[in-house]
């Protein structure tokens, strides 16, 4: 039988007033009274300080079991940093709660005991991996026995072995024996290494537009050669750096019961056979920009790429088009095409036809190519006569990127170097040879700051300079090379034009602090260079600036304003990535 409503109104009134007479539960301040190295390690991780900053503070219960605990507690944490025998103690003076903190002496690693079992451990090849795996174990005698170091050290070398032809090795035994009494901890550990695999054939899963060798052929390896990670990596890299698929995964079956022949399993996701793609933008040396570009990925179901774009610009325009061929198992990618070009850059105008074919490789840090290049220019100085030049060069490139990020790169270096050759016997004007060498260093310093310095060389031999094409002449200026100079305005003049010389020097230091915001710094910089068309009339001109950078999702975003010291002009440059 329900109670009437009256009275449950007054039961639910008596209640609420129950409630609010009942006094809130005071929640004490905790102070840890502990040395430096283990403070702020309580402060963050002991449960009880966590539920006292918790936005839903502890009940009564709660509250007492988080202080019966707090011993327990504090013991464990301690002993993840290798103090094994502290003193806790907690000390309640009404609200005020204080622990004290002794930690004792910090247990150090004792003698350490690597073992490898199974066929990775066996025969002279099992004897050297054991060799590498005990001087490449990261935790050394008497350094502080840390649980995180600990766990990273057994990750780092299980990794080692399972990324070589055992790629099933795990660990049979990790055991850490600590001594409180001599504050030592012997490490124990034998690994099982499981079978050796080799890898066998590739099987492609998700493939419908594009023929199978596209995928196949750039495999750099071959049925039988021994598993290891990296041939998969580089394979899966190969791949995606292709136009044909939006997402590509690469894995070997690992199946200890068959390591011999494990299939390589790729699963791709094609794109689409065709791409229209439109771009704008602005550039402080080029002016507004703007972009048409065609693509299609699988010309005559070869999986040749054909490619075509059109580039507008302020003072220069192109038109580009190119066949690709796939990219074959060795890495090597060849490509034809032909290139019209019109500039009028510091009052010289220029037309150019160009044929070329090259062939390219990448190859971890290192990419080099070499090809032929046929060009036919026609250049006219303002107020000057109208030449005409040609030249079919044979040309080799090498470039080498070992930075931590391509994208946005904070420490490490790029080179580069480039060899070119003409012969007025094999289609030329005239007989020339061109080198030419840059590189760019970045170096970290303390607190986000850092350092970067670049310098570029080059020369051309030739009797003279008006027959070489203004391409493999050298003209500098502006952004990326000497800020402070409106660009290529640096080099040697005809009729008021630059028209460019037979040699180039420069050199770049650049200082870098961080300011506001995470990936924002200041820079300062001073830039010195010049081209020229012999070294005994080369002199270098200086600029000077500041500027700001960005460390944005896209790659480091530039803004920077410099002073020529030879024209005693300001020139500002914007610039995005870092392209070498």
């Amino acid at each position: 039988m329900k109670p009437p409503r009256p009275f449950s109104a007054c039961l639910a009134l008596t209640l609420s007033l129950a409630l609010l007479a009942t006094p809130a539960l005071a929640l004490p301040q905790l102070r840890i009274d502990a040395p430096s190295e283990v403070d702020s390690l309580l402060g963050r991780h002991l449960a009880l300080a966590r539920a006292l900053n918790d936005s839903l503070p502890p009940d009564a219960g709660q509250l007492e079991a988080l202080r019966q605990d707090i011993d327990n507690d504090a013991r464990s944490l301690l002993a993840t940093e290798g103090y094994f025998s502290p003193r806790v103690r907690l000390d309640r003076q009404g609200e005020q709660w204080t622990l004290y903190v002794e930690p004792g002496p910090r247990t150090r690693i004792g003698k350490i005991a690597l073992q490898i079992d199974g066929p990775g451990g066996e025969g002279p090849a099992g004897a050297e991996r054991l060799r590498a795996l005990r001087e490449a174990w990261s935790l050394n005698q008497d350094a502080p026995f840390r649980q995180d170091d600990w766990d990273a050290a057994k990750r780092q070398a299980l990794r080692a072995v399972q990324i070589d032809q055992y790629p099933t090795a795990r660990w049979a035994s990790t055991e850490a024996r600590i001594d409180p009494d001599q504050q030592r901890a012997e490490l124990l550990l034998t690994l099982a290494s499981g079978p050796a695999f080799t890898l066998g054939p590739i099987q492609v899963h998700g493939l419908k537009r594009y023929p199978a060798e596209a995928v196949t052929r750039l495999a750099g390896f071959t049925q039988g050669t021994p598993y290891h990670q990296r041939w998969l990596l580089d394979y899966q890299a190969a791949l995606q750096a292709t136009p044909y698929f939006q997402s590509v995964r690469v894995e070997a079956e690992l199946n200890p019961e068959q390591p011999w022949l494990s299939p390589v399993h790729v699963y791709v996701q094609e794109a689409p056979k065709q791409k229209i793609s439109v771009g704008a933008g602005y550039g402080s040396d080029s002016g507004p920009r703007g972009s048409l570009g065609y693509q299609h990925h699988n010309v005559a179901g070869l999986g040749v790429l054909f490619a075509s774009t059109l580039q507008l610009e302020r003072d220069q325009q192109t038109l580009d088009a190119s066949l690709t061929l796939p990219r074959d198992g060795d890495g090597y990618r060849d490509i034809a095409g032909v290139k019209l070009a019109h500039s009028e850059v510091q009052q010289l105008r220029l037309r150019q036809e160009t044929v070329y074919a090259s062939r390219l490789r990448a190859r971890g840090d290192d990419e080099h190519g070499y090809g032929l290049t046929f060009t036919r220019e026609r250049s006219t100085p303002d107020g000057g006569d109208t030449s005409r030049t040609q030249a079919l060069v044979a040309r080799y490139d090498w470039t080498r990127r070992r930075v931590d990020s391509l994208l946005n790169p904070q420490r490490g270096h790029m080179l580069a170097a480039q060899l070119v050759g003409a012969s007025r016997y094999a289609g030329s004007d005239t007989d020339f040879l061109r080198a030419y060498a840059r590189a760019i260093g970045f170096y970290p310093l303390e607190k986000q700051a850092r350092v970067i310095v670049r310098g570029e060389i080059g020369q051309v031999w030739a009797a003279r300079a008006n027959d070489v094409p203004i391409d493999w002449r050298f003209r500098t200026g502006g952004g990326g090379s000497v800020r402070g100079y409106a660009y290529q305005s640096l080099g040697p003049r005809e009729a008021g034009a630059v028209t460019g010389g037979r040699v180039l020097a420069l050199a770049s230091a650049e200082y870098q602090h961080p300011v506001g915001p995470p990936g924002w710094r200041l820079a300062l910089f001073a830039d010195a260079g010049n081209a020229s068309d012999r070294w005994q009339d080369w002199t270098p001109r200086l600029g000077l600036g500041a500027g700001l950078r960005w460390d944005s999702p896209i790659g480091p975003v530039g803004l920077d304003i410099a002073r020529g010291q030879y024209t005693r002009q300001w020139q500002w440059n914007l610039s995005l990535g870092a392209s070498f």
